[in-house]
């Protein structure tokens, strides 16, 4: 009689989609559940004699038990969800965005949320990698790519939470870098509710604008030849960080603010007209003053600010450098995307003609101010950008954390923070401290003061905004630096005693204060 009773519960369980008993394992749960336009691919528990190495470089095995959830929304939003044990969980789901074409998941992401105690997920946002022509005559996947995919995560992720352990989770954040940062600026802005914290890194807020300017830039490096080699290119940009260096009171390799920093290429100026290895011809001069300033379209609209001194220019011409890899975004959004045509010369780009174009294809604008509705839900919001990155703009994140600062005020001012980090690179890399907790992994010390989704916790359950947060960098598997990253319009600054190395001898300065 027992035993019957125990089969028509289970049955019971499986028809009406219920979670199962809190001592069952996750992909028990899984394996039975049923949920309107999501089908479970596989459900497979990670653990110790079952160890999954994520697919990461250098990613280690994970022996830590979890279900790994490898599942499709609709016809080919493929996605992953990591779930902890019941005790493990703390309540909380972290999506990890994808940079770039995407076509894949945020493994680093996955990995790191689900250490944490969160359940984790990732979108490969509707297409694969290996489709190098993901976006030929696919609005679809135009769509997808550009925003449905990460909603839909969101909301079905928090229904299959909810089914497995019997409550939703309390909290949803969202962290992405690049054309991640994009994709979560485009959560704030599109879909308020999805997400309670946001952390933002070189969002790409003008997405079209960045892609115009790869374009353009290719087509100069082919034309340059062998004029500016990388070599030459690094002359400039050390030499521009040498002159800038000390404005920040400290000569230390990197520029604390580009934006105050006066560089003239005529500087490196070869005397006489014999070219050397530390100078630079007239022509060289002026190839970098071309690249390096505002870019305009062929009938004189200004595109965008240009580049930051101190910025290390990749001399990439046409075409694609990636052999084998993925193309730039830019090259599939005006070859596949605006023109239709797999075999498209991109020698044949141009501004005034192809950048308008993109908005027919998708809508890659993540510049929206009004983000009312998201404050309003109580969300928070932490943008951060490095000063070096050459390939999105940093001033474009300023420009925006203005904009958003301008249009909800006193709300903005409390539920918003930017930090800009002196010497980074492309979400990571560059000469300065580069782990802070923002996208790709926790900090090495991963606390609130230290670590930016530490940070989002703290000031979500708390209520306590970051006003700074202390970067590391690490070389040769030691800490050599560390310096804190101050919310913005403030900076670090120099105290004037103690090691210019150890974050305690700075002061996070506001101009006029």
């Amino acid at each position: 009689m027992r035993v019957l009773y125990f089969f028509a519960t289970l049955m019971l369980a499986v028809l009406l989609g219920a979670a199962a008993p809190a001592s069952a394992a996750p992909c028990d749960s899984v394996a039975r559940l049923r949920l309107k336009d999501v089908r479970i691919v596989s459900a497979v528990e990670v653990g110790p004699g079952r160890e999954f190495t994520p697919l990461y470089p250098a990613a280690a095995p994970m022996r830590l038990p979890f279900c790994r959830v490898q599942g499709v929304i609709e016809r080919e939003i493929g996605f992953e969800l990591w779930l902890p044990t019941d005790s493990a969980w703390n309540r909380r789901l972290l999506v990890g965005g994808v940079g770039g074409q995407a076509g894949a998941f945020n493994y680093r992401e996955l990995e790191r949320g689900v250490r944490r105690g969160y359940a984790s997920a990732s979108t490969d946002t509707g297409h694969k990698a290996s489709d190098a022509h993901w976006l030929l005559n696919r609005p679809d996947r135009a769509a997808n790519y550009a925003h449905r995919a990460n909603h839909l995560l969101a909301v079905k992720a928090k229904a299959i939470l909810k089914a497995v352990y019997g409550a939703a989770p309390r909290n949803a954040f969202f962290v992405g870098c690049s054309g991640g940062g994009r994709q979560a600026l485009t959560e704030v802005q599109k879909y308020p509710r999805d997400f309670d914290g946001v952390i933002a890194g070189a969002p790409g807020v003008n997405t079209p604008e960045m892609s115009a300017r790869r374009m353009w830039e290719m087509q100069q490096h082919s034309r340059f030849g062998t004029l500016m080699n990388a070599g030459r290119w690094r002359l400039v940009a050390d030499a521009a960080i040498s002159a800038c260096d000390p404005i920040d009171g400290v000569r230390d390799g990197i520029i604390g603010d580009p934006t105050r920093c006066r560089f003239d290429p005529a500087s490196l100026a070869c005397r006489g007209s014999v070219a050397g290895p530390d100078c630079l011809t007239a022509a060289q001069i002026e190839a970098v003053r071309l690249v390096y300033s505002p870019l305009h379209d062929e009938e004189g609209r200004r595109v965008d600010g240009g580049l930051l001194p101190g910025m290390l220019v990749s001399p990439t011409p046409l075409p694609e450098p990636f052999t084998p890899g993925p193309s730039y975004l830019a090259v599939a959004l005006f070859g596949d995307g605006v023109h239709g045509d797999p075999n498209r010369d991109s020698r044949g780009f141009r501004i005034a003609r192809d950048l308008p174009a993109i908005d027919r294809v998708m809508d890659l604008h993540a510049d929206d101010p009004e983000i009312g509705p998201f404050l309003g839900n109580g969300g928070k919001l932490i943008l951060y950008h490095g000063w070096a990155d050459p390939l999105v703009a940093p001033q474009s994140t300023i420009e925006y954390h203005r904009s958003v600062l301008r249009s909800a005020g006193p709300r903005a001012a409390s539920s918003v923070r930017l930090f800009m980090a002196p010497g980074v690179d492309h979400c990571r890399g560059g000469s300065g401290p580069d782990l802070f907790g923002g996208a790709g992994g926790d900090s090495p010390l991963p606390n609130p003061d230290h670590d930016l989704l530490s940070a989002l916790e703290r000031w979500v359950d708390r209520k306590q905004a970051p006003e700074r947060v202390i970067a590391t960098r690490i070389e040769g598997g030691r800490i050599v630096r560390t310096r804190p990253l101050c919310a913005w319009p403030a900076s670090a600054r120099y105290s004037g005693a103690g090691s210019i190395d150890e974050a305690a001898s700075f002061v996070c300065h506001r101009e006029g204060m």
